[in-house]
């Protein structure tokens, strides 16, 4: 079942509603559709609505994520980066925390905290001024692990909360990561006269 809404009236002046029935019928969604789109890229870019960062160069990206993997040698998220101005998935990245830190920080919830622990590195690197759809480590070599980035326990420090302290006051070092000059969608064959289409 989908998301509870309401009916609501909105008096918009007759030239704002031209301009957005042209934008939904370019891109071929309902008129309903692009005001939604419009109204939910306004609540990333003022710190609602879903999760979302602002790199220093101006772009704001979506985050999505969901679970990837779980096994006896990691827990794994996967996130997907969306650039929300052109609706384009920019890049793909599997991040997640060895088993080794999860049992000697004693998680309970070893989902919860891989996917907070992979939120919390994103805000890291673009608070370091990386363009997080250009981000690459050289944990894993090879093309198939463009994006895989798995914590070790030699990484990270002795609890949980002394890695959210680090990176929030960006003390914590990633002797693995990288800033590629392309997107990821790029390097991965996405043709660069579709990146901004």
């Amino acid at each position: 079942m989908g998301e509870k809404t309401s009916n609501i009236s909105i008096r918009i002046p007759d030239d704002y509603r031209k301009r957005l029935q042209l934008q939904a019928d370019k891109k071929g969604i309902s008129f309903n559709a692009h005001v939604m789109r419009v109204l939910e890229i306004h609540l990333m870019n003022s710190g609602f609505g879903p999760t979302s960062l602002s790199s220093d160069s101006g772009r704001l990206f979506q985050i999505r994520c969901e679970p990837y993997l779980d096994n006896v040698d990691e827990t794994t998220w996967a996130y997907f980066i969306d650039e929300p101005k052109y609706e384009k998935e920019r890049a793909y990245y599997l991040i997640g925390i060895g088993r080794t830190i999860l049992r000697d920080w004693q998680v309970k919830d070893k989902a919860t905290v891989s996917k907070e622990v992979g939120l919390a590195l994103l805000g890291y690197y673009n608070r370091k001024g990386f363009e997080i759809d250009r981000l690459t480590w050289n944990q894993y070599p090879g093309p198939d692990n463009d994006g895989r980035r798995v914590l070790q326990v030699a990484e990270v420090p002795e609890t949980l909360e002394e890695l959210f302290e680090q990176l929030m006051s960006n003390k914590w070092v990633d002797k693995f990561v990288s800033q590629d000059e392309k997107s990821q969608d790029i390097r991965r064959g996405r043709p660069e006269s579709a990146l901004f289409r």
